[in-house]
C-alpha cells in the first residue's frame, strides 16, 4: 500500500505550518505538484518550493510536478464543470503516483490553506482511490487557514458571544448567501461581489495575499469603501496576474 499524504500549509508563509505539517513533510518520500498556468501563478509553486527548501533543505527532496488543468469556465453547468475539472485532476495525479511511487512509499501534496475548507484536494485523492481500488491510502495533516489569519491581522472574533457566523462563497453571497446572517466569511472570490450586494449596515474586514510578501488589508463600512475596494481588487489582479482574497461581513448592532 502507498499513502498519499494531504499537508495543509496555511495561507502561503513558512512560519504558519504547525509542526505536525512539519513533521509529515520530513517523513514523505515524493511530494507531488501540479502547476498553475497563467501569469504570476508560478509565484504558488514557489511557496512550495520554499516550505520544502526550509524543512527539507534545497535539493533534498524528489518532487515531481505536472502541469494542471484549466478549470472551464462555469454558467449555468457550475457542478458539471467542476466534476469535471477534477476528474482530470485526478487522471494526472493517478498516472504520476502508479509512476513515481513505490509501495511502501508515502508521496506529499502541499495544500495552500486547509485541505478542509474550500479545497478539492480530498475529493480528488477520492476520486484516484477509486480508480486505482486497494493502492493508495489518504492521510490528511490540517492547517491554519486564511480564516483564521484574517480575523488575526484584523484583531476581530469571527462571531459575536455565543453567536454563528456562515462561511460561503462569492457566487451564493450574489444569491442572497447574506440575508438574515450576522456574520459572513466569503471566500473564493477574487471579483468583488461585496460591491453588488446591498451593503445594509455591514462592515467589511477584507484581506488578500494572506501570509505573503504581498499581503493587503482594508476594513470599514461596506458602503463606504466597497467602490474604492473594488478597485484594489482589480488594480491587483492586473498587477499580480491572480488574487486570493477573502472577508467577512459583520453586521453592526
Amino acid at each position: 500500500m502507498r499513502r498519499i499524504r494531504l499537508i495543509g500549509m496555511g495561507p502561503g508563509g513558512p512560519e504558519f505550518l504547525t509542526a505536525q505539517a512539519v513533521e509529515a513533510l520530513r517523513d514523505t518520500d515524493v511530494f507531488f505538484l501540479l502547476e498553475k498556468q497563467g501569469r504570476g501563478k508560478e509565484t504558488l509553486g514557489d511557496a512550495r518550493r520554499k516550505i520544502l527548501d526550509l524543512h527539507r533543505g534545497p535539493g533534498a527532496y524528489r518532487i515531481v510536478t505536472a502541469e494542471s488543468p484549466p478549470r472551464e469556465k462555469a454558467q449555468e453547468d457550475y457542478l458539471d464543470v467542476v466534476a469535471d475539472w477534477h476528474a482530470r485532476k485526478a487522471e494526472i495525479l493517478g498516472a504520476l503516483f502508479e509512476e513515481h511511487l513505490a509501495e511502501g512509499e508515502t508521496g506529499g501534496v502541499l495544500v495552500w490553506g486547509d485541505p478542509a475548507l474550500y479545497d478539492s484536494s480530498i475529493a480528488i485523492l477520492r476520486r484516484v482511490q477509486a480508480q486505482h481500488p486497494d493502492k493508495f491510502a489518504i492521510e490528511v495533516t490540517p492547517a491554519v487557514s486564511s480564516l483564521h489569519l484574517l480575523a488575526a491581522r484584523h484583531a476581530i472574533s469571527l462571531h459575536d458571544i455565543g453567536g454563528d457566523f456562515l462561511v460561503t462563497t462569492a457566487r451564493r453571497l450574489l444569491a442572497g448567501g447574506a440575508k438574515g446572517q450576522d456574520s459572513v466569511a466569503v471566500m473564493l472570490d477574487s471579483n468583488a461581489a461585496f460591491a453588488k450586494i446591498d451593503p445594509e449596515n455591514f462592515d467589511i474586514f477584507w484581506g488578500a495575499y494572506l501570509g505573503t510578501d504581498h499581503e493587503i488589508l482594508h476594513a470599514g463600512p461596506l458602503k463606504d469603501i466597497a467602490a474604492e475596494l473594488a478597485e484594489t481588487v482589480r488594480r491587483e489582479k492586473e498587477r499580480h496576474g491572480w488574487i486570493l482574497d477573502i472577508y467577512l461581513l459583520r453586521r453592526r448592532a
